[in-house]
């Protein structure tokens, strides 16, 4: 019982951690989006100006210090402001789920993974890896803009504030849907890039020629994976002074 807690709660902890890498990694590599999607002659202002802006949209999002959202070039209108207070919630729920996850990584590595018994999890890990890829292919066969609205309407049940006037939320002209749609790519390749090498140790681990190989790279990965949490932790705290 004790193990099959430490396996799904590892599981919660790369899932919240792939979400987690989407949120920053789409805030790091904006500034790229800026120039792909031509924003700055949507809205008529200076890339650095957008930026700027949605700097402090994302530090309002993912920062638990920071209560109040004010962009200098964008108004928000009362709907918008709720939308993007239940948004950063969900974003400080992943936070708190990667934190109190983390040790059941370590426990798992340890006492699952380093010793073999990482094969009797193969169905569920499976399934975690073509979950996504079924879902995906839904999205395909619909259209990413009606997945989009789906989305929406699954994550946010009875709350259609995400459905922005351009009038009375102009910040949405800087977050157009080609935007979430390369969040939502980005998001797919980390997951099933995070549960495909769990996958891959599960077919290896019996080989024993491989064996020391698989326990450099899961400690390296382990290392990386604490690092990177504690590291979040820090981004959150220096936004906050």
């Amino acid at each position: 019982m004790k193990t099959k807690l430490t396996f799904w709660g590892s599981m919660l902890f790369f899932l919240s951690l792939s979400i987690l890498l989407t949120i920053y990694l789409a805030w790091i590599f904006y500034p790229l989006e800026i120039q792909w999607l031509n924003l700055a002659d949507r809205v008529y202002l200076k890339s650095e100006t957008i930026q700027y802006n949605f700097h402090i949209l994302m530090n309002y999002l993912t920062n638990p210090f920071s209560q109040v959202l004010e962009m200098p070039d964008f108004r928000s209108s009362a709907a918008g402001l709720h939308h993007f207070a239940v948004v950063k919630n969900l974003f400080h729920l992943v936070q708190l789920v990667a934190l109190v996850t983390l040790p059941s990584f370590y426990f798992f590595v340890r006492k699952i993974v380093k010793k073999g018994f990482l094969p009797l999890y193969r169905k569920s890990i499976l399934a975690l890896v073509l979950l996504p890829l079924v879902i995906g292919f839904v999205g395909i066969l619909i259209g990413f803009e009606q997945f989009f609205t789906l989305f929406h309407q699954i994550l946010f049940v009875g709350d259609d504030t995400w459905l922005f006037d351009p009038a009375k939320d102009p910040v949405i002209w800087i977050l157009p849907e080609t935007f979430f749609l390369h969040a939502f790519l980005l998001f797919f390749g980390l997951y099933e890039s995070f549960f495909g090498f769990l996958y891959l140790i599960k077919s290896l681990i019996m080989d024993f020629s491989i064996k020391e190989y698989l326990y450099f790279r899961i400690n390296t990965l382990c290392r990386s994976v604490i690092f990177f949490s504690f590291g979040g932790l820090f981004h959150i705290f220096s936004f906050s002074f």
